[in-house]
């Protein structure tokens, strides 16, 4: 995967690990250990911020509300 970091404005460090990750579905290449614990450490930020911002997602509400509409 060659995106380039300056234009996209994404950190070269989460470019990696979504390389990494990539190989890995691709071709079966182990992510090592170090970068697994980024990604994890990352989601749950993520997470936790998206908590703080919505408060306790229900998804099988949020589901159920997304058949009734179609």
């Amino acid at each position: 995967m060659s995106t380039d970091a300056s234009t996209s404005g994404i950190d070269p460090q989460v470019l990696a690990d979504l390389d990494a990750v990539m190989k890995r579905i691709i071709d079966g290449t182990p992510v090592d250990p170090e970068t697994t614990r980024r990604i994890e450490e990352r989601a749950d930020r993520i997470t936790e911020e998206l908590r703080r911002k919505y408060g306790q997602i229900n998804v099988d509400k949020l589901l159920q509300d997304a058949r009734d509409e179609t």
